[in-house]
Parts: structure tokens; C-alpha cells; sequence
């Protein structure tokens, strides 16, 4: 695993991140129906864009499996794809 500071960002690398969000979402926001998270969804790729600081880690086929955004020193968003999680989804 790989733990990367990120400089641009692409939408191919915005485009993967949201797929761990989607990922890490239905299998922990077991409180958000589908259409709330389609929602939320919409709102993901431009707070990927603009967030001040933008940590990812890249498993051995240098793919995103998580990622974790920080704003004046607050955790704004932490998310890991469910792969990467391990377990079973919480019921």
C-alpha cells in the first residue's frame, strides 16, 4: 500500500475516487436510502476538487482503495472501498 499526497486532480483519479466513496458508502451509511446517496453523490466529485488537502492510498496495482481529505486541520472526509475494509457489510 501506497500512501500519496495528491498534487492535480485529474478526472480519472476523481472518477476512481468516487467509486471508493460509492464502495465505502453502501457498505457503512447503512442509515442513507439509495436515493439520498445518489444525491450526495452528485455533490462527491466537487468536493474531491476543492478540498485543501487530498490524501489517497493506492493498493499494488497503484489503484485508489482510499482516500482522506482535510480542511484547517479538520478531517472533512475519509473513505475506504469496501474491498479494502475486510468483514462483512454491518446490518
Amino acid at each position: 500500500m501506497k500512501i500519496i499526497k495528491v498534487k492535480g486532480r485529474a478526472a480519472s483519479l476523481i472518477e476512481q475516487l468516487l467509486q471508493v466513496w460509492e464502495s465505502s458508502v453502501k457498505a457503512t451509511h447503512l442509515f442513507l436510502s439509495q436515493n439520498e446517496m445518489e444525491n450526495i453523490k452528485e455533490y462527491v466529485p466537487q468536493a474531491l476538487k476543492e478540498i485543501s488537502f487530498l490524501i489517497i492510498a493506492e493498493n499494488e496495482s497503484q489503484i485508489p482503495v482510499g482516500f482522506m481529505g482535510i480542511a484547517e486541520q479538520h478531517l472533512e472526509m475519509l473513505f475506504i472501498s469496501h474491498e479494502e475494509r475486510g468483514g462483512e457489510r454491518i446490518r
